[in-house]
């Protein structure tokens, strides 16, 4: 599985959506559960799956799946 698809599973679950419904353009707000809280939710999650971390100022630019996906390339 690749970075973007492991990324939108991991969006659907913390939001509670099914993983068709994410794309790489999904951004916060885009689902009820995706909030300020609901993206370290999901930040956290990337951090653990790929094993990386990111810093606040680097948390604070992620937006969307998009950028999730790259900053995880970054990392890697």
């Amino acid at each position: 599985m690749n970075i973007q698809e492991k990324v939108k599973q991991i969006v659907a679950s913390v939001c509670d959506v099914a993983v068709e419904n994410v794309t790489l353009n999904s951004a916060i707000g885009d689902f009820p559960a995706w909030d300020s809280m609901g993206n370290l939710a999901i930040l956290q999650q990337v951090e653990v799956e790929f094993g990386i971390q990111f810093n606040p100022k680097e948390m604070m630019t992620i937006e969307d799946v998009n950028d999730i996906v790259r900053a995880v390339e970054e990392k890697l």
